[in-house]
């Protein structure tokens, strides 16, 4: 079981992935939290194997709050701003999805996903 958490301060957007993930046995939404700063107290408590990050939210961005982090799970960046893909690449997430995205191209970010965890796996 891949244990998931949303990191976003849209509703609708957190919405939207936690229905996505609700179509895959394998994922299991453990977290949805508002902000980063609520991601990384949940994060020192219960560890997940991928996160689903939104850039632009209040305090700190998505991008900061993935810098804090010492050995980061897994992460695909859900955003509206196209601009910050190669800074995300460079943090090596696993994926860059821009708002709204189709249910398809999360598909394939899920694919890259379980590639990675497991590369003998395929769809």
């Amino acid at each position: 079981m891949i244990k998931c958490m949303i990191i976003d301060d849209e509703p609708l957007a957190a919405k939207v992935i936690s229905t996505y993930l609700g179509s895959f046995e394998d994922l299991e939404l453990t977290d949805t939290c508002k902000d980063a700063v609520e991601g990384f107290n949940r994060l020192s408590k219960s560890s997940v194997d991928l996160i689903f990050l939104d850039i632009n939210m209040p305090i700190v961005s998505g991008l900061d709050f993935l810098k804090t982090l010492e050995t980061p799970p897994l992460v695909i960046v859900t955003t509206a701003y196209r601009e910050y893909a190669v800074e995300s690449y460079e943090l090596d997430v696993i994926d860059y999805l821009v708002k709204p995205f189709s249910f398809n191209r999360f598909m394939k970010s899920i694919d890259r996903v379980r590639k990675r965890l497991d590369p003998a796996q395929s769809v």
